[in-house]
């Protein structure tokens, strides 16, 4: 089952219905019930905190989450704090990493260079940063221009998150978001990775246009599956009691 990959785009979805469905996929998964699986969607407004992250990198009390309406979760991957929310594209790839002998460290720079090249589909130049997980941009510049590295004072920003974790299996879950044009006041909320001044932007700032959910997913569908060497599958077949989750996704592909 390691050369096909099934896709789900789930359309908004609360945080811990997705969590429940990649737990059962993780299992599922595990026991070569289901090939590889890759599933896309938009959450509401939610914190996560993973395993290395602090309650304290959250700059306001649960009664605010409560009058904002933002969810908060402690979960169990890597990296720290989190934002999700409208749009913003999570993306949470189910793979059998012993299928490629990817040492976790790796499987996070392919993740980083699914998020570089589907960024290039918009003429974006992306990039890493030296210590850092996640994808970076240089929002002042114009997308054509391609520096191999940013100068120590050009203002960078984050526009992709990594947040991953692998099991005991060698199963993945959890995985990486693309910040396509959500509200980035509430990434003010948080300090990530504990780094007071991490900026981050979105692709409908760095266009300067407005750019749909809908638009990113070819990009992101085709860049995952050409560095993982997956042939997406023509049709979906999730557990049956995954299914039931399905009709909570509202279609927000426009």
């Amino acid at each position: 089952m390691g050369d096909f990959c099934q896709i789900q785009w789930l359309g908004r979805l609360k945080y811990e219905t997705v969590l429940g469905l990649q737990k059962e996929l993780v299992a599922q998964r595990a026991a070569e019930a289901i090939p590889n699986t890759l599933l896309l969607v938009e959450h509401p407004h939610t914190f996560t905190i993973g395993i290395d992250g602090h309650r304290d990198h959250l700059l306001i009390n649960r009664d605010e989450l409560s009058q904002l309406d933002i969810d908060l979760h402690q979960v169990d991957r890597g990296g720290s704090i989190i934002y999700h929310g409208p749009g913003q594209l999570a993306v949470y790839p189910v793979l059998n990493l012993r299928d490629y002998e990817y040492s976790y460290h790796r499987y996070i720079e392919l993740l980083e260079s699914v998020i570089i090249r589907a960024l290039s589909a918009f003429k974006i130049h992306a990039f890493r940063q030296p210590g850092q997980r996640g994808v970076w941009v240089l929002p002042g510049r114009c997308p054509s221009q391609t520096p191999k590295w940013a100068e120590a004072d050009d203002p960078i920003a984050r526009i992709g998150s990594i947040g991953v974790k692998v099991n005991n299996n060698n199963i993945t879950s959890y995985g990486f978001s693309i910040n396509v044009d959500p509200d980035l006041e509430y990434f003010n909320l948080i300090i990530p990775r504990g780094i007071q001044g991490c900026h981050y932007t979105s692709l409908h700032q760095v266009l300067h246009e407005s750019i749909k959910i809908g638009a990113v997913l070819e990009p992101v569908i085709q860049s995952f599956c050409e560095l993982f060497e997956l042939e997406p599958l023509d049709q979906i077949t999730l557990p049956i009691a995954d299914r039931a989750l399905l009709p909570q996704a509202t279609d927000l592909v426009r």
